[in-house]
């Protein structure tokens, strides 16, 4: 050739780039295969796990939504030694609870809803309701809105002979009050008027309305 011409000289591989560069294709395939592979046993279940847990969370939340959507039950209202003249009568919804007269039709047949009559001829004494219905309750029975929701014994009248110091009566009035009525006693023979002595505990809105 011609002179101080020379060719170059061919170039050698490097065998450390080759090694390199099929150590990268080998960890690129295995990346595909892995990629290809189901999931961990092990990493499956946690999910189930995780899922099974949200489930019982919401199902949790819906119970906490039905004990929301129940009703609560008014808190009572207690009065002590309230005196109830004869032919006097009470109403639930009064806070505090104050004996009235019906003087158009006597409290037998006017609207409230625990009374006391005395009939001034014979002497006849009784308790009533003229807006709801009454229960005795039984000695072993003690006055709760539990029980007075529970009994069905109804009357609208008792006898005041029926009753002794501490019986118990249930009041459910059609406007949906309920009370208990501790009888403590009435008036003395030598007394000027006549009259029951009574503690009284109230539910108001215990329960829906009822026409009267």
């Amino acid at each position: 050739g011609p002179p101080g011409f020379r060719p170059a000289a061919p170039r050698t591989k490097r065998p450390g780039l080759v090694v390199a560069a099929s150590v990268f294709g080998a960890l690129v395939v295995l990346g595909v295969i892995g990629a290809l592979l189901p999931n961990d046993p092990d990493t499956t279940g946690k999910g189930d796990r995780t899922e099974a847990s949200s489930d019982g969370g919401a199902s949790g939340s819906g119970s906490a939504d039905k004990a929301r959507d129940k009703p609560v039950d008014p808190r009572p209202v207690s009065y002590e030694g309230i005196d109830v003249t004869e032919n006097y009568a009470l109403r639930l919804a009064d806070h505090p609870p104050r004996p009235l007269e019906d003087e158009d039709s006597g409290v037998m047949y006017g609207k409230k809803d625990f009374y006391f009559y005395r009939d001034s001829l014979f002497g006849d004494e009784q308790v009533g309701s003229a807006n709801g219905k009454l229960v005795v309750l039984k000695n072993s029975q003690k006055g709760s809105l539990k029980v007075c929701r529970e009994e069905t014994r109804y009357t609208e009248k008792i006898g005041l002979d029926q009753l002794t110091s501490g019986s118990q009566i249930c009041v459910l009035s059609k406007a949906g009050h309920i009370a208990v009525v501790t009888y403590r006693g009435k008036s003395g023979a030598n007394d000027p008027s006549h009259y029951i002595t009574i503690d009284l505990t109230v539910w108001r809105n215990a329960d829906e309305a009822r026409e009267s």
